[in-house]
């Protein structure tokens, strides 16, 4: 994304949202002490950051976007090769490999290995480009993670020109072509990550990982049903709602931007 994208990605988000009105309300009071417009500013802000974190609303959202491809619990074996697409890592020579890949780049690469395992001649594609300058691809420290679970040098293929789901994706099919293939990234993501497949001319097979609100909310799921499981098991303020409800944006925007652009 551009400077633009971003810079509007970034403020118009749940916390970029909460913050402005903070900061803008704390602002507007420290030059007027008894401003009303400081003390709406402020409120407003704290008013959201209770509905974000107090309601369904992440809940809501994230499922959405998981319920458009269930869990893939058993590979078509016909289909042999695997596609892991990058999350993010830093190559810091003094942690483990485990601690290397950071947030939701573990869980894609231990989904990715368990269809590989379930594949018999199975090869895993390991997308994910240059993160930090000092760092190479973050390709290369999921190969190195899938090495430390046990998986051949020689079933591994490292594609590192991209940190975009839509340049991995580009950089997948120089490799493969348009042979059917199992995708592999976070349950938020993959709608939009298959998306950009077929219109690439792809075929992906999806497969979720680091699944959330699918958990407590599966797909079929009633309303009333919803509601009474919201309420009795997590109708409670939970820290990492918030940020579910900002992964959730965050893909509704890049949705829009890659339509915007044709990608999807």
């Amino acid at each position: 994304m551009t400077v633009l994208t971003e810079l509007l990605e970034t403020w118009f988000s749940p916390i970029g949202l909460v913050t402005l009105l903070f900061a803008s309300g704390l602002l507007a009071s420290a030059f007027r002490r008894e401003s009303r417009m400081g003390r709406r500013l402020v409120s407003s802000g704290a008013g959201l950051y209770l509905l974000f974190l107090l309601t369904p609303l992440a809940e809501v959202l994230y499922a959405n976007l998981e319920h458009a491809y269930p869990p893939m619990l058993h590979p078509d074996p016909s289909v042999r090769t695997v596609v892991v697409l990058s999350g993010y890592g830093e190559d810091f020579p003094f942690l483990p490999v485990t601690s290397k890949l950071i947030g939701e780049a573990t869980p894609r690469m231990v989904e990715g290995i368990r269809l590989y395992r379930e594949i018999p001649g199975a090869r895993l594609i390991l997308s994910g480009g240059v993160v930090r300058q000092q760092d190479g691809p973050v390709a290369n420290l999921m190969a190195d993670f899938a090495k430390a679970m046990g998986v051949p040098d020689r079933d591994i293929v490292v594609e590192g020109g991209s940190t975009t789901t839509y340049g991995n994706l580009a950089g997948v099919k120089k490799i493969i072509g348009s042979e059917p293939f199992i995708l592999v990234t976070s349950s938020g993501e993959l709608r939009r990550a298959a998306a950009v497949a077929r219109r690439l001319g792809m075929k992906p097979l999806a497969a979720p990982a680091a699944i959330w609100a699918a958990r407590y909310f599966p797909a079929g799921m009633s309303w009333l049903e919803w509601g009474w499981k919201f309420v009795v098991e997590t109708g409670y303020p939970k820290a990492h709602r918030l940020g579910y409800l900002q992964r959730a944006y965050h893909e509704y925007f890049g949705y829009i931007w890659y339509w915007m652009l044709g990608r999807v």
